[in-house]
């Protein structure tokens, strides 16, 4: 049996890796062994080096009845308090060992097979954890009882390792029988003897990557297990090429420069397809004469052809370029079907773990369509917020590309990825992100965000992409290179991390954007997504983070004024302006408002929180609702940078706060109904978004989405669930009363872009409290008047029109003739009217007709043929036999025809309708129930 400790095990969990951490008496234990578990403090992470008091052993199993490899069974020991069964006996100081019998000791019932060991260390209170050196659980191999010859590297502890030329390599091998035992370097024996162990001190050979094979032959067995030790040839100090940037940088079809930046590192290589994976002296990258850059230049490339790499560190990390662009994951690749990523590079399994770069020459230029394509003004923007993964099945850009016939129905002009580049694991909101240059591939190749991208632009739709430069998870090569074990965070010397946080927000690892790599990193991505996707912007997320004022433990301070977080993100922008004038720089940055408006006036747009006012009137049980913070204006801002939304992806949905939370006191108008709270969130739209600046909705807001934040995939609520996938429902657009909200939310939108007014400065609002609420906007073209009452009874709300004449209900096109500026309109619960001094025809498609006022036994209205010359055939249905009253009436409101009731059975219902006498044009037919319900459909006579 021959075991070798490639170059590509370096990273992976096991006990091939951490005997020096932890070994055993004996060395090859079976389950029936009574075995002495030895640990030393010295090595791993060295978090419990030196420590005072008990250490403590905190173990399990692994089995074959362990779902992974890290699924541990049978744990006896309790975490965090004086546990006897996990104490542990000093040897010597940071040596520790604890003897028991396996089965025994982990209750291992019969047929189960114990296959490893599992641990890790503690002092008493758990605050200090003893760890592998990457902070992984510790694992060691048990063995099956009658086992063949089999060998182990107790030294040294890792399969690589650097050495200098001459320097000694402490070497001691096991074997599990009495052997011949034979060392070998690059073939040449070193050392011989027979017996159970060899220890060997090995001089370091010459430069290059050496391979050393530890031996045992006993008659007709014989077993190996190897390291490779790697000694490096003198650096060469040699400056970059002029204009070569960081990453992956290609020169030409057969050439690429990689440079990585990493100060007071020892030696770098690069390891790939070009080298077998082995890092030899060819492949040592040189570094710059300043001591903190390493860059190589790999020539006689084949054009076109796929390239997989990594670095490796002073012989001991290896990690994939930070700024890579496409990195492949052995354990999350496998589950992005090919559907999604076609022609998905392999993994070079058996070579290498960790995460691994992707270069390739040569590759074919996109062939972009919209190239006249001029993106919307500030001011012009309604950007729908989308979580691919719960948008559309599929999970991917060529799925979400076939919607954009609905998303453009609905007048959206911006669409806004929440983050698409590389994040930790598939199922992800995508703020963890390892790779910010990177696109995650469980959305689709880069191929396929161009093709949406330029999509979206021949229909004049942006595309912003949620950026998160915040942070960094652990999974980062930011991270991984300089990393402080002990305390598991960014080590001091980090050049883009800091090791701890600077405010109560932050998770996993915290950017310090005044440091000038962190600043040089952020700005290489940004002009990546830019240039080679054509983004329109960005969305930064938490840039209230972007500072290195300490202030955890006070949220309120970290809102404050801060001049430097301020140039920090001035910097940011005018480096995506430098490179693209007109795109967006959009912040979540919620501080407080002397410098939201100083970020603001210097050119960026800010979120503009309002769910909670907005949440309140849909409810409907106050009128007290303060809704004016929606205007920039209001916030003593003299540009339009504020971007409204009273949802988003971090709040619950307003649908399911009115289906669980509404006010339902009153019997026919229960806002907990779906007909009616889905008018509710129509008067929200219709109060949101005619105040002039840019406005942002989350996806499927528009359809009176329902479900909670909280919702978990069992059903049941909990905030642990906040980020679990949600039901993706586009059956919502099949429903009535959904699908009249889509209608009228387009319609408003539509109306919106069309109409210079809802860009105009020359505004009144009266949206801060009130049964009746009103906003007014005036241009010298078209004036918009909209008057709404939120109480959930009916009120006499006092409409306030700019001037006398004719003005048009922009809904129904009704007529209103206008002779006293003020007058007090009868509005029913939750009515509204948005008024025009122009005639402005709703976009084709459209139905805003009332698909039910308040929930009663009607549903299912439907009426055809629609237009008609002569017969209008009218179906719907009934819960239970009942009293209906139907009507029609036409643009003025006057009734062309009337029925005083008929009393109907339950089950389905047919009418016909003459429209003898009737003149061409609109009407409205209404069929009302004895409870009040009313089903309305909007009638053509031709």
């Amino acid at each position: 049996m021959r075991k070798i400790y490639l170059f590509g095990l370096l990273l992976i969990a096991g006990s091939l890796r951490l005997t020096a951490q932890v070994t055993t008496d004996p060395v090859f234990p079976m389950a029936t062994d009574l075995v002495t578990i030895y640990f030393d403090a010295t090595q791993g992470n060295m978090a419990l080096a030196n420590v005072s008091g008990t250490v403590y052993l905190h173990t399990g199993v692994i089995t074959n009845q362990s779902v992974s490899p890290s699924d541990w069974k049978h744990v006896p020991t309790t975490w965090g308090v004086a546990d006897p069964v996990g104490a542990m006996t000093m040897v010597s100081p940071n040596l520790y060992k604890k003897t028991f019998l396996i089965n025994t000791f982990y209750n291992i019932s019969a047929g189960e097979v114990v296959l490893k060991m599992a641990f890790v260390f503690r002092n008493q209170d758990g605050s200090k954890v003893g760890r592998a050196a990457d902070g992984a659980d510790i694992f060691y191999e048990v063995y099956p009882a009658n086992s063949p010859l089999l060998t182990k590297l107790l030294l040294p502890a890792n399969p690589l390792l650097l050495a200098n030329a001459g320097g000694t390599i402490v070497v001691k091998g096991a074997a599990s029988k009495t052997a011949d035992l034979t060392l070998l370097d690059n073939g040449v024996v070193v050392a011989s003897t027979n017996g159970l162990t060899l220890e060997y001190n090995l001089l370091a050979g010459a430069s290059g990557l050496h391979h050393v094979d530890f031996i045992a032959t006993a008659g007709s067995e014989k077993d190996t297990s190897s390291f490779d030790y790697l000694v490096a040839a003198p650096i060469v100090n040699q400056n970059l090429p002029a204009g070569t940037p960081l990453g992956i940088h290609y020169v030409n079809d057969q050439a690429v420069r990689l440079t990585l930046y990493a100060p007071n590192k020892q030696v770098v290589h690069v390891a790939g397809d070009f080298n077998n994976w082995l890092p030899t002296i060819d492949y040592q990258m040189k570094r710059t004469t300043d001591g903190k850059t390493w860059w190589i230049e790999l020539t006689g490339l084949t054009p076109g052809q796929i390239y997989r790499f990594q670095y490796l560190v002073d012989g001991i990390l290896r990690i994939a370029d930070p700024l890579s662009t496409l990195v492949l994951d052995a354990g999350n690749d496998p589950f992005i079907p090919a559907t999604t990523y076609p022609n998905r590079p392999a993994y070079p399994t058996g070579k290498t773990s960790g995460a691994v770069s992707v270069l390739q020459t040569a590759q074919p230029a996109f062939n972009w369509q919209a190239n006249n394509y001029q993106r919307p003004k500030k001011t012009d923007l309604v950007i729908y917020e989308l979580l691919i993964r719960d948008f559309v099945a599929a999970h991917d850009f060529q799925t979400v590309l076939d919607s954009l016939d609905y998303l453009e129905k609905l007048g959206v002009t911006a669409i806004e990825f929440m983050p698409v580049n590389e994040f930790d694991g598939n199922q992800s909101w995508g703020y963890n992100p390892a790779f910010h240059k990177a696109l995650d591939k469980y959305y689709g190749t880069a191929e396929a965000l161009k093709m949406f991208v330029d999509a979206c632009h021949q229909r004049n739709i942006a595309v912003i992409l949620d950026v998160v430069f915040n942070q960094a998870s652990g999974s980062s090569p930011l991270a991984q290179l300089y990393w402080d074990a002990v305390n598991n965070r960014p080590a001091p010397d980090n050049p883009w991390l800091n090791p701890t946080a600077k405010h109560d927000f932050n998770v996993f690892n915290d950017f310090n954007h005044e440091s000038q790599p962190t600043k040089a990193y952020v700005k290489n991505c940004l002009e990546y997504w830019l240039t080679e996707f054509k983004i329109d912007g960005f969305r930064f997320d938490l840039s209230k983070g972007f500072t290195q004022k300490l202030t955890l433990g006070s949220v309120s301070a970290w809102g404050q004024y801060d001049t430097s977080r301020i140039a920090i993100l001035q910097d940011y922008a005018n480096a995506v302006w430098a490179t693209d004038a007109t795109a967006y720089v959009i912040l979540e940055h919620f501080a407080e408002n002397t410098e939201e408006k100083e970020l603001a006036q210097y050119g960026m747009m800010l979120w503009g929180n309002m769910r909670g006012a907005y949440k309140d009137v849909a409810l409907g049980y106050s009128n007290t609702p303060d809704l004016s913070g929606v205007s920039y204006k209001q916030r003593g801002w003299s540009v339009p940078h504020l971007i409204g939304y009273f949802e988003s992806h971090d709040e619950d949905r307003i649908g399911f706060e009115c289906q669980a939370y509404g006010n339902s006191l009153s019997s026919t108008y229960n806002v907990k109904a779906l007909p009616v709270f889905a008018r509710r969130i129509e008067l929200l739209n219709n109060l949101f978004y005619p105040v002039p600046g840019p406005k942002m909705l989350w996806q499927f807001g528009e359809l009176a989405y329902d479900f909670s934040i909280r919702r978990c995939t069992n059903g049941t609520l909990s905030d642990n669930c906040r980020l679990d996938p949600k039901p993706i429902r586009w059956d919502f657009y099949t429903d009535p009363y959904r699908r009249r909200l889509y209608d009228i939310t387009a319609a408003l939108l539509h109306l919106r872009e069309a109409y210079d007014v809802f860009e105009t400065t020359d505004f009144q609002l009266n949206i801060g409290s009130g049964n009746g609420r009103t906003i007014r906007l005036n241009s010298s073209s078209m004036n918009v008047h909209v008057v709404a009452n939120i109480a959930v009874s009916q009120q006499v709300i006092n409409a306030n029109f700019q001037h006398a004449g004719t003005w048009y209900e922009y809904y129904t096109g009704a007529t209103k003739e206008v002779t006293t500026l003020t007058e007090g309109l009868i509005l029913g619960p939750g009515e509204y009217r948005l008024y025009t001094d122009q005639f402005v025809p709703l976009p084709p498609g459209l139905n805003t007709t009332p698909a039910v006022e308040i929930a009663g036994l009607l549903s299912g209205l439907e009426v055809y043929p629609n237009p008609s010359d002569g017969l209008f055939f009218v179906d719907f249905a009934l819960d239970r036999a009942a009293d209906i009253r139907i009507e029609v009436r036409d643009l003025t409101g006057k009734n062309v025809a009337f029925s005083a009731g008929s009393h109907l059975p339950a089950g389905d219902q047919h009418i016909e309708l003459s429209t003898a006498g009737w003149q061409p044009g609109l009407y409205f037919l209404s069929v009302r129930d004895e409870q009040g319900a009313r089903l309305t459909k909007r009638l053509v006579k031709i």
